[in-house]
């Protein structure tokens, strides 16, 4: 967890949005396989994009906490920086094709060795896979045009599997020009996710804003004792911190910082309830040094002070 919050710190402005006009993909990684009950992915994060479709047989994410149950024509999309794990439900099989991508390609700085961060890990025996602090600092690029939920279906499974079948044979053969069949092998796949989750005109069909809210919140509900900025919620979720708060607002009807608000004043009110902590000590506690800024937000959210909050409610339980 130290690792990430210190990726997350220092990435709080590399987030890069790109159109579907600049999309460039760069195919890292392309596997095809066919397991059983025993497969295990043990906790981890990824550097860059994946994209795993369910050929037969079913396996159940956990996804930022979150659990997903997939089966045959289901797509799994993970992003950067975002906790998963995976099992295979008991007696049951596990075909899939996996690509691993990056949205533009980043250079030679910003590669890695599939072999060393991904593949030379006894997947079956680790209790999770640390993080590479060297590639924490890789930028983030992520499309304007559409956001893709954790988990979805495809209704075209042919054409689907057909283009992910080819992509692994031409990963496979590795011949002269094979990035450019690739690169251009996944467009079509991309265009395909596209088509399935979006209409004619663009509008999204699914809602995975919910998701990244979703997700704010409980990283808030973590943090919430420490100093925090709107840019730092954002970095949670790889949003710049424009696109974050319009998106938060459109959710919930409250602004990031009025959900951090309540976040710590429902523990201030807990700890003055249930607790004997002086004001000045919960007021640190929930992320407050400055006792008398604390107070006054109280009141103002409250209508009561602290002391004359606690004291009331403890009047009532007696």
């Amino acid at each position: 967890m130290g690792a990430r919050r210190i990726h997350m710190e220092r990435n709080a402005t590399s987030v890069r949005t790109i159109s579907l006009l600049e999309l460039a993909p760069y195919v890292r990684l392309v596997q095809h396989i066919q397991s059983n009950d025993s497969y295990r992915l043990p906790p981890r994060i990824i550097y860059d994009y994946e994209l795993k479709f369910v050929v037969a047989g079913s396996c159940e994410y956990t996804i930022d906490q979150k659990l997903y149950k997939a089966g045959p024509g289901d797509m799994i999309f993970l992003s950067p920086m975002v906790r998963h794990s995976c099992i295979v439900p008991k007696d049951n099989r596990f075909h899939y094709y996996a690509v691993h991508f990056d949205l533009l390609y980043m250079g030679e700085a910003f590669d890695f060795s599939v072999e060393d961060v991904y593949l030379n890990w006894n997947y079956l025996q680790e209790a999770f896979i640390p993080v590479e602090p060297e590639l924490t600092d890789r930028p983030i690029v992520r499309l304007s045009d559409i956001e893709l939920p954790y988990v979805f279906s495809i209704s075209d499974r042919h054409g689907c599997e057909s283009l992910l079948r080819s992509m692994y044979a031409a990963f496979a053969e590795r011949e002269f020009g094979a990035e450019l069949l690739l690169r251009g092998e996944l467009l079509n796949l991309l265009a395909l996710i596209v088509r399935e989750l979006t209409t004619t005109g663009g509008k999204s069909l699914y809602h995975p804003r919910s998701e990244r809210v979703g997700q704010a919140i409980r990283w808030m509900e973590t943090h919430y004792r420490s100093p925090i900025q709107l840019h730092d919620i954002a970095s949670s979720v790889h949003l710049s911190p424009s696109r974050f708060r319009e998106l938060f607002k459109e959710e919930t009807g409250k602004s990031p910082i009025e959900m951090l608000v309540a976040i710590r004043m429902k523990r201030a009110k807990d700890l003055l309830l249930h607790s004997s902590l002086s004001v000045g000590q919960i007021a640190e506690e929930v992320g407050y040094p400055d006792i008398h800024y604390f107070s006054r937000l109280f009141k103002r959210v409250e209508g009561l002070s602290p002391l004359h909050y606690a004291q009331s409610l403890r009047s009532k339980f007696r």
